[in-house]
């Protein structure tokens, strides 16, 4: 069974790297949100939460996103798909209730200069957070997409997540560059 889980992984992670293979516009548009959109999903599938954390089977797991949604129609398709026996919602968040009702949090560029405050009230909270702001994982983020050779990829601050309760898979992991806060 670990076997096809990383097989299912690389074929994914190559039908992404196919699909954001650069060319004149390879980042421009909505492009860059569906791929970033299908690592959040996929990013459901690899981590952990301690059972406690999440909602009830059979009730909803949800992706927020906090500040100027960058997504667009992007994240639409993951609705109402099912993950871990729940039912996948994305909300756009503000207040810190909203925050703490999340999952995986996607912490908008628009959000740059609130980042510690947001991190602070955050650290106690089971929440994968996710963004694209430079430096990201090395502040205590967990996830930080970046840009390697004209191609999205992702930092992982395992350590950020290990302080959380939450386990990445090692098949995440080897996807990953690894950082340390």
């Amino acid at each position: 069974m670990r076997f096809k889980g990383i097989l299912w992984l690389r074929a994914i992670a190559a039908l992404l790297v196919l699909w954001a293979a650069p060319g004149p516009a390879a980042f421009a548009g909505t492009r860059e949100y569906e791929i970033k959109a299908a690592y959040l999903y996929n990013f459901l599938n690899y981590i952990e939460w301690p059972e406690q954390s999440l909602p009830p089977a059979g009730s909803n797991i949800t992706i927020g996103v906090v500040g100027e949604n960058p997504f667009g129609p992007a994240l639409d398709p993951l609705k109402g798909k099912q993950v871990k026996g729940r039912t996948l919602t994305v909300k756009e968040v503000s207040s810190a209730e909203d925050l703490k009702g999340c999952q995986i949090l996607f912490i908008s560029a628009s959000e740059k200069e609130r980042l510690p405050q947001l991190l602070e009230s955050l650290k106690d909270a089971k929440i994968v957070t996710v963004s694209e702001i430079d430096g990201f994982a090395q502040r205590g983020g967990i996830i930080n997409f970046i840009y390697e050779r004209n191609r999205v990829r992702f930092e992982i601050n395992q350590d950020a997540a290990r302080s959380k309760g939450l386990t990445i898979s090692s098949d995440l992991l080897k996807l990953a560059r690894v950082v340390k806060s």
